[in-house]
């Protein structure tokens, strides 16, 4: 039997922010160019594919006593980038996530008399669009650790990339963070290092190397307070 989810627990995360608490709409759209290749001899139209594309939409409502949002919103509008997340059933550990480089490209606030104070924005993918899965939940970061792994059914043939979200800090953290990958579950291996990260930031990083089947995440903290982490990895 099929199993079905609601969209209530969508997380969506750009750059250094989690936008999940002000957003009620997010839609993911992927496609792919195709050009003919029809002939005088064919009966029916042939094609052969393309560049892949992707686009982002977001809305959700303005929100005025906590400015990170919109000001994300408006920093992202022309500039060069940043990573995004969109996890559509909850960005927990083994859930599917989408990630990649994004440019904002447009950004509209409207007021009506008897509605609430509405956002929407949409953004561009700038290069691949990444499907995988959580490697770790948002979490408070205070202590080191090896993330429990993720199976991905098999090892990966098209290299893979990961993104790291730090979204929240506390105090004079810092933290490092590691996608290993394994083939049995037990002896593990450096697949992507992220930089350190002292605050709140995001990182997305790609490597040509095809991964093994199982990924995890590993955490070595330092300092203190804490840092609110997420991480996600796609094979290919």
């Amino acid at each position: 039997m099929p199993t079905f989810n609601h969209g209530k627990n969508a997380v969506v995360l750009l750059d250094n922010t989690n936008l999940s608490t002000t957003l009620t709409d997010a839609a993911l759209s992927l496609t792919a160019d195709v050009a003919e290749t029809s002939t005088f001899s064919s009966s029916s139209k042939t094609y052969i594919a393309g560049l892949k594309d992707g686009t982002v939409t977001l809305s959700g409502y303005f929100e005025s006593t906590d400015p990170d949002a919109d000001a994300e919103f408006l920093s992202q509008l022309g500039g060069s980038g940043a990573a995004f997340s969109i996890a559509p059933i909850g960005y927990t550990r083994g859930n599917a996530v989408s990630f990649g480089n994004t440019i904002a490209t447009s950004y509209d606030r409207s007021a009506d008399v008897g509605s609430v104070v509405a956002v929407a924005v949409a953004f561009q993918f700038d290069g691949d669009a990444y499907n995988g899965k959580s490697l770790l939940t948002p979490t408070a970061v205070t202590g080191s650790s090896n993330e429990t792994h993720v199976d991905f059914g098999a090892a990966g043939t098209n290299g893979g990339a990961g993104v790291l979200h730090c979204v929240a800090s506390s105090g004079s953290p810092t933290l490092d963070v590691k996608i290993q990958t394994s083939t049995d579950e037990a002896v593990w291996s450096d697949y992507i290092t992220f930089t350190q990260a002292t605050g709140t930031t995001s990182e997305l990083l790609t490597s040509a190397t095809n991964p093994n089947r199982y990924a995890r995440a590993v955490l070595t903290f330092g300092g203190t307070g804490s840092i609110t982490a997420a991480v996600g990895f796609a094979q290919g």
